[in-house]
């Protein structure tokens, strides 16, 4: 071993250790900081007593009349957001202190929505104006108001008793003498203390994250989650088959989360290639979907340890309003498309149903070979049932459930060129028919040429099934507060039929709830409990089980503009035994326009079920494989320059030890342990409006890997994407609507990808000649660019798609 890694290494485990000490410290002193700050003497009690989340703001009703009327049902703990794009506490996806909104401002942050419940709106930095809380003693139950299920509540606003302390805990005499004693000599004192003006329960961005809305993807005709992905900065995609499987990367890593309302999609088996567990092609149609959250790098603790890249959750819509749509096109290739939503509610009772139908009989590619019609031909038919119900004020139930069967044919390809690689002629196939008899003569001096010809030749295809059925049901409790909680209990099947039979089923219990505790402290905790099992009959493993046990809390604690969030995670894993991970996260809200976040987390990955088991002639699973571990970190800033420009940028860094990745290189594929990867880069986003009818964007991603298989950190050549570019202007007037987006990636490995770089056009247009009417046409790849994005897997050329959407 190397001194100086021996010392690196030491370095690193005293970070680590320093780094778990001060997140332990920082929990505790949340919970010291709140009774120290928000206490009241009470005589006659025996224990500490705190007000529940509406009374610590002194809010006597749902509304300011303290009427608890309902406006528009009661808040949903994953509901939409409002018009102006703001995401709520009581209206986000699962409540998390990274979970954010679009303010009107510019700036991506959440606030609370008890500034609407008081009448009140939240100012440009993010803080929530407040009635002051009004001295007095704590209320009898006699003297404060009721709620409509019994609870008892002080008084506030909207009422004509006096309000509550904000933040009040009562604690026994015994306990306040002792408080006191120590609030004497404490610099600042409580009365001061006071006079700081509250913060939100949620606080501003704390991770570099990204929401998609609905209305943004209506206007570039999205048709699929993965279109929609590939326009946010830094966003790439491992495309084996275009429309087939496809795998997402964030930060320029595959180990990705994916959710559907709070709830992971992960694959216990894994994915063909890479790291990724989510197949995109999977997911929800987007006519289900309200918006999608992207978060890179290091997110919450109650997302688990293992999502190195970042975390997508998708919001499905929550059926506020009766309506129904039907979405038809037809395009290239044969392919044609028939999507129906029909969302409502009736009294208590909402819901959404959402189903579709696509198919195509073959794609092309730029330099292909004409083909029969089974490459890559597929009908897929998908559907998503969402279904909520009030039970009180206060509770609901949610049932959802998702269906698709795909059917269809994946290929593989040749890819013959002449290329000047280690002093020989390197043709795959040189022996195949295609190639012809001038071709064949070339002498060696002939081949070895400075340039590649490079043609895909379709050469197998490969029968793909899949049957996913997906159904959980939640319980959702104090939904008219803004500290909800939930319990949910998910199953998840899924059988993929591609070459061999795979069959995996994922059910679990996840339980989560939050705490105001004060106007200076938020805390979320949970527990979880999962299962996996996983068969594979060809690769000879039939029902491999595992288990993991997990427990989680996370405390907000905000001084002024800065908030810190310390936040634990315990997993205890039927293979691998109980790890702690981690996580802090920062932010500066210097002011209204301009905001800073850092965060740094443990990494704990264990790996796939077929990393381990999957035992065939040509691949090789190993038992002995160690988890991956490491940390991940970010910082990062949010700027508003003005009233219609912003700017965003990055900084990431992930290094793990231990990196599984399945060695192809000798005459049978082995899963393996690396020693060490090693990812870096930043990135960088402008937003401009220009006018009423016109805006751009562009952004730049840079990603260096390097990876340590025995000799040293050396740079990974099979990244596809080290340089990336977006850009997109937009048109939008009246009835009609029209954009061109760019993406386009440089400084590839030319002798493993196609090309060193590529730049790909994607352009739409829209005319409603009415509210409910929209027709539609786009193209994708319209320079009929050649390229792959995973090796030797041609991406699709030029195709365009026509199309009408009817609302009723």
């Amino acid at each position: 071993m190397k001194p100086w890694k021996g010392k690196r290494g030491r370095i690193a485990a005293g970070a680590s250790v320093s780094l778990h000490a001060a997140v332990y410290l920082a929990l505790a002193a949340g919970g010291f900081f709140t009774l120290f700050q928000q206490y009241t003497r009470q005589a006659g009690v025996t224990e500490v007593m705190v007000y529940n989340a509406e009374d610590l703001a002194g809010a006597g009703g749902r509304d300011a009349a303290g009427t608890d009327e309902d406006q528009g049902g009661a808040a949903d703990l994953d509901s939409s957001a409002g018009v102006s794009g703001t995401l709520t506490n009581g209206e986000a996806a699962s409540p998390s202190l990274d979970e954010v909104g679009t303010a009107a401002d510019g700036m991506t942050y959440g606030t609370i929505s008890q500034a609407r419940r008081e009448g009140v709106a939240s100012t440009g930095a993010g803080t929530v104006s407040r009635p002051p809380a009004l001295a007095g003693k704590p209320q009898s139950a006699s003297q404060s108001g009721r709620d409509s299920g019994g609870t008892v509540r002080a008084a506030g606003p909207g009422k004509n008793e006096a309000a509550a302390p904000a933040g009040t805990l009562q604690v026994p005499d015994a306990v306040a003498d002792i408080l006191d004693a120590l609030r004497k000599k404490f610099p600042i004192k409580l009365s001061e203390a006071k006079t700081v003006p509250p913060t939100p329960a949620i606080p501003p961005s704390q991770s570099n994250t990204t929401i998609i809305t609905a209305e943004n993807m209506e206007a570039h005709q999205d048709t699929t989650v993965q279109q929609a992905l590939q326009r946010v900065t830094g966003v790439t995609v491992n495309e084996m088959v275009p429309g087939i499987s496809s795998y997402v990367k964030l930060n320029g890593d595959d180990r990705v989360l994916i959710l559907v309302d709070g709830q992971s999609l992960a694959n216990a088996q894994g994915s063909g290639y890479g790291r990724g567990s989510v197949d995109l092609t999977t997911l929800p149609g987007v006519g289900a979907i309200d918006h999608i959250e992207v978060t890179k790098g290091s997110g919450s603790v109650r997302y688990g340890s293992g999502a190195v890249g970042g975390v997508i959750n998708i919001v499905t819509k929550k059926g506020n309003r009766n309506e129904s749509s039907l979405d038809a096109y037809t395009g290239s290739w044969g392919s044609h498309g028939l999507t129906l939503t029909n969302e409502g509610r009736a009294g208590k009772t909402s819901w959404l149903l959402n189903g579709s139908i696509r198919e195509r009989q073959y794609f092309g590619f730029p330099n292909g070979m004409p083909t029969d019609s089974s490459h890559a031909d597929y009908h897929d038919a998908s559907a998503f049932l969402r279904i909520n119900q009030e039970l009180n004020g206060h509770n609901s139930l949610t049932f959802e459930t998702s269906h698709d069967d795909f059917h269809g044919h994946s290929a593989t390809f040749w890819a013959r060129g002449w290329y000047r690689k280690a002093g020989f002629y390197k043709g795959k196939y040189s022996e195949e028919k295609a190639i012809t008899e001038a071709e064949a003569k070339r002498t060696p001096k002939d081949k070895l040429v400075d340039r590649r010809e490079d043609y895909w030749y379709p050469n197998k295809n490969k029968v793909v099934e899949r049957l996913i059925n997906n159904y959980s049901l939640i319980w959702k409790f104090q939904t008219d507060k803004d500290t909800p909680g939930f319990l949910r209990y998910f199953n998840d099947y899924q059988r993929t039929y591609w070459k061999n039979h795979y069959f995996t089923r994922s059910q679990g219990l996840e339980w989560q709830n939050n705490w105001q505790l004060g106007p200076h402290q938020h805390l979320t905790a949970g527990a979880e409990w999962t299962e996996d099992m996983g068969t594979n009959y060809e690769a000879n493993y039939i029902d491999k089980k595992r288990h993991n046990q997990a427990l989680y809390a996370e405390d907000a604690l905000t001084f002024g503009k800065f908030t810190v969030t310390p936040g634990l995670r315990w997993d205890d894993n039927s293979t691998f035994g109980a790890h702690q991970t981690p996580r802090l996260a920062m932010n500066y809200k210097a002011n209204k326009d301009f905001n800073v976040y850092a965060s740094w987390g443990r990494v704990f990955s264990p790996p796939r079920l077929n990393d381990q088991f999957y035992i065939t002639s040509t691949s090789h699973g190993n038992e002995n494989l160690q988890p991956e571990e490491g940390y991940t970190q970010t910082l990062g800033f949010q700027y508003q320059a003005g009233p219609k420009t912003s700017l965003e940028g990055s900084i990431f860094h992930s290094n793990l030890e231990n990196v599984i990745r399945w060695n192809r290189t000798s005459s049978y594929s082995e899963a393996e342990n690396l020693n060490e990867e090693d990812k870096r880069g930043f990135e960088l986003t402008w937003k401009q409006k220009v006018n009423d009818k016109w805006d751009y964007e562009g952004g730049y991603s840079y990603i260096r890997t390097k990876v340590d298989k025995g000799a040293g950190l050396t740079f990974d050549t099979t990244y596809n994407q080290p340089n990336g570019y977006h850009a997109g202007i937009h048109y939008h007037s009246g009835k009609w609507q029209a954009g061109a987006d760019m993406t386009a990636g440089t400084g590839r490995n030319d002798t493993y990808y196609r090309n060193n770089s590529y730049v790909v056009w994607n352009v739409s247009a829209s005319y409603s000649p009415d509210a409910a009417t929209t027709m539609y046409v786009k193209v994708n790849n319209l320079n009929d660019e050649a390229y792959d994005l995973y090796h030797n897997y041609p991406a699709a050329g030029r195709n365009w798609q026509v199309g009408v959407k009817k609302k009723f």
